[in-house]
């Protein structure tokens, strides 16, 4: 099986278990229930290891204070992780760390349930903030890692895969990799997003001024819509979803578009997604599109050549394709034939 290579988190972390003075005090912020916890010699604040000093990763982030650190060693954790706390870094601690939800009560199909990492905050009004998720491999929930209600969020170097939609549903509409609910000035960087029932990276509802960057999206997401094609790579919707940029990554073999940025007719438009130098091939659909209610969005200097491979309409074959208000949308340098000025149709 495909595994992504995890960068190797830095030495200082585990250095304070040799050199800390025997009689510094134990941090206050995490209280373990066995085991020792230790704090960074940078002054990083407390540091606790699972399964180490907790037995399994809810345990430690729902003993973690803020500004501390979880770090999860390497094996398979069939947990479903809720962080609500604020300045919190939660962090693989090497080789394969492994969050696998197909053994949970309940999710075993064909009722596959449940998020395999959910930042949460309390409301808008009342968001988390300051989260780091990294170094992970999510696999098996219906949502790999999700930040709701959340502010400056750091989702990076995770391999995200085959989460998946309830099977039999009338209607799929989740089954993705990542997700941003409501979410604001976050970034998602530098994941391999994989083979999800509907859809790679998704920005929704109210998720604004994001940065979704650098991330290899392949393997066919959106594989459980094989006849209507209606997956994405990466896509942007919901009220207020504005202002976030799409910029440097990879989005191969779609089954659906590529990066999608869409309301439904009548709704109040989204508007000001930036995306820019993005390698977008083998979609079903379009390579990139913006459709319905989206105006005042900025598509530049990507290479959406050879897609939309199903033909269907109204994309066709066109590889870019806007059928939102003409001209309220700005299309330049980009490779692959556009709706707005080539003759698509079969």
């Amino acid at each position: 099986m495909r595994r992504l290579r995890l960068l190797a988190i830095s030495a200082a972390v585990f250095i304070p278990i040799a050199c800390r003075d025997a009689a510094a005090p134990v941090p206050s912020a995490i209280s373990p229930s066995r085991g020792a916890v230790v704090r960074d010699v940078d002054g990083g604040g407390p540091v606790a290891f699972v399964p180490r000093d907790y037995p399994t990763i809810q345990s430690a982030v729902d003993a973690a204070g803020e500004g501390s650190t979880v770090m999860v060693a390497a094996g398979v954790y069939a947990e479903n992780v809720v962080i609500r706390t604020s300045h919190i870094r939660l962090q693989g601690a090497g080789g394969d760390v492994i969050l696998d939800g197909s053994t949970l009560p309940g999710n075993g199909l064909p009722a596959l349930t449940g998020i395999g990492i959910h930042v949460l905050g309390a409301s808008a009004a009342m968001p988390i903030t300051d989260v780091e998720v990294s170094h992970f491999e999510v696999r098996n929930y219906v949502r790999g890692i999700v930040a709701q209600f959340a502010t400056s969020v750091a989702v990076s170097h995770n391999y995200v895969h085959d989460n998946r939609d309830k099977v039999g549903t009338a209607v799929l509409g989740n089954g993705t990799g990542i997700e941003l609910v409501s979410s604001s000035t976050s970034d998602v960087s530098h994941n391999t997003v994989s083979h999800n029932g509907l859809g790679g990276i998704q920005l929704r509802v109210g998720s604004t001024d994001n940065e979704v960057q650098q991330n290899q999206i392949d393997q066919q997401n959106g594989w459980q819509s094989p006849t209507t094609f209606d997956g994405a790579g990466i896509m942007a919707t919901g009220a207020g979803s504005n202002n976030n940029r799409i910029e440097y990554n990879t989005i191969l073999d779609t089954f659906g578009r590529g990066i999608m940025v869409s309301r439904p007719l009548g709704t109040t438009p989204i508007s000001g997604t930036y995306v820019a130098h993005n390698e977008v091939h083998g979609s079903e659909r379009a390579g990139i599109g913006v459709m319905s209610s989206a105006t005042l969005n900025t598509i530049v200097h990507n290479d959406a050549r050879d897609n939309n491979l199903s033909g269907l309409p109204p994309c066709y074959r066109c590889n870019l394709f806007d059928n939102s208000v003409p001209g309220m949308n700005t299309w330049e340098k980009n490779l692959g034939t556009f709706s707005g000025t080539d003759h698509c149709a079969p």
